[in-house]
């Protein structure tokens, strides 16, 4: 793979989790949430710069896969209610499954772009 075609690749990664946690600035527990995604962001901003870390790596994985167990259920549960209830909608403190469910995807994306990056990485140190 052409290495600005890896650069490409984990720039719009990190930009992405960029995003994710300045959308969560407006979340009731922002700084949750927000130094999650940042910390997911470090791991393809570290590919990026040819600065592989494997303890970042390790550390958002474990990050990841925590909040989707916390989370797990409240997503199962809006899977079973997915076809009266929008995913995207306000806040409602009757329906916190919507809510897990937001946060179960969101976690799920960052752990997909955090394994995407480092075995890109992975594979350019190989080569």
């Amino acid at each position: 793979m052409p290495a600005i075609f890896t650069k490409i690749i984990h720039s719009i990664f990190a930009l992405t989790l960029i995003a994710f946690a300045c959308l969560q600035l407006n979340d009731p527990d922002p700084v949750v949430w927000t130094t999650f995604y940042l910390i997911c962001a470090v791991v393809p901003l570290l590919e990026l710069t040819n600065r592989r870390n494997r303890y970042v790596f390790w550390i958002a994985v474990a990050l990841c896969i925590i909040d989707l167990g916390i989370y797990t259920h409240g997503a199962y549960t809006y899977y079973l209610h997915s076809n009266e209830e929008a995913l995207m909608q306000s806040m409602n403190p009757a329906k916190p499954y919507i809510e897990e469910a937001r946060e179960f995807l969101g976690s799920l994306i960052a752990l997909g772009l955090v394994i995407i990056s480092y075995w890109i990485g992975s594979k350019k140190t190989r080569n």
